[in-house]
């Protein structure tokens, strides 16, 4: 481990990185490191704590100024210490993304989320946790590696959630980072008019109701935050005796094995949720929605036609909402392609947005 003694004004905690074993890196990087480093605590607004984050740096030799960035904020792994990013081997398609953004010249700080990697519970899809966790991620990098300050926030999935999220916190929490674009695929989108009902909307397919509903252990994770948050919420007002057993694990199982389980044991919406299920999406609300619409930097929305996961008309809902409050936006609707299948395939549209924001 190597210790930079980097303080910053808010926190005296020391930036520290460790090189990340091969299995856990990527091939087009030249160098890959795990950091920690100080973070406020975004779930209470105040207070330090320690987050964790990967950073890959590109071949070749460092342009004049440092390499610019490409943040990236990952999709849904889980809410456990052990489902962070930077402690396991990426996936395919997420590694063929990245190595994309580190072939074109741009280093990548890849941050866990507070709780992923670090001490306490995930909170999911808290925007302001996400925030500014991400924000300092960039931050600390900055000031230990050979960085510019020309920075692109790049998100998938929940990772959308919390780039745009960073793009609207960025003017009042870290002003001194200079944001050219935002690229999300996938994006949940909370307002005023959310509703179990419409984002819980049972899939259409029949295979898919009856080998189970791939949102139900979103639901979980979103229910775990609020609990930690106010430990008098009882899951049994929230969800029906099929599920109960399962949620009891939801805080240790990553992503990939609760979404199997979930497929095997057939849970849906029908079987899982009870009609309380709309309070506690109440109650989540304010932490789930963005700071702000409008961003002053031109964003790049990517949608798949055939996403279940998030559903394409959320993501419209979004766009059409960012569009109107008057953030430049470049939307791009992939037909035939789901949740997963649009990350790759955007990047043909993505990587020019991109370059045209070079400065």
């Amino acid at each position: 481990m190597t210790m930079a003694e980097v303080k910053s004004e808010d926190n005296p905690a020391i930036i520290t990185k460790t090189v990340l074993a091969a299995p856990l890196g990527l091939m087009e990087a030249s160098a890959q490191y795990r950091i920690e480093y100080p973070s406020t605590d975004g779930v209470k607004g105040t207070g330090s704590r320690i987050d964790t984050a990967a950073v890959f740096l590109p071949k070749g030799p460092t342009p004049p100024g440092g390499w610019p960035i490409v943040a990236w904020a990952h999709g849904t792994v889980g809410v456990a210490h052990d489902c962070a990013p930077s402690l396991n081997p990426r996936t395919l398609r997420d590694s063929q993304y990245l190595n994309t953004w580190l072939s074109l010249g741009y280093a990548i700080v890849a941050p866990d989320y507070a709780g992923l990697g670090s001490e306490g519970l995930h909170h999911y899809l808290n925007a302001r946790a996400q925030a500014w966790s991400s924000l300092d991620s960039i931050k600390a990098a900055q000031k230990i590696f050979p960085l510019s300050n020309q920075i692109i926030l790049v998100g998938q999935s929940q990772g959308a959630h919390a780039a745009f999220a960073s793009a609207g916190y960025q003017t009042e929490y870290a002003p001194e980072l200079n944001i050219n674009g935002t690229v999300l695929t996938g994006t949940p989108y909370f307002n005023e008019n959310s509703s179990a009902a419409k984002i819980l909307s049972p899939v259409k397919s029949d295979e898919q109701e009856v080998t189970g509903d791939p949102k139900i252990p979103y639901i979980f994770y979103i229910f775990l935050s609020e609990a930690a948050k106010n430990p008098q919420l009882k899951a049994e007002d929230y969800f029906q005796d099929k599920a109960l057993p399962l949620l009891a694990r939801a805080n240790e199982l990553c992503i990939t094995p609760l979404t199997e389980e979930v497929m095997k044991q057939k849970l849906t919406v029908g079987n899982s949720l009870k009609p309380g299920i709309q309070n506690l999406l109440i109650s989540a609300k304010a932490s789930l929605q963005y700071p702000t619409l409008k961003i002053d930097h031109p964003v790049f929305i990517g949608i798949g036609e055939a996403d279940i996961n998030v559903p394409t008309a959320m993501q419209k809902q979004f766009a059409a909402d960012v569009k109107a409050a008057g953030t430049q936006t470049s939307i791009h609707l992939y037909p035939g392609l789901n949740h997963s299948g649009t990350v790759n395939p955007s990047l043909r549209d993505s990587v020019p947005f991109v370059l045209s924001r070079k400065e």
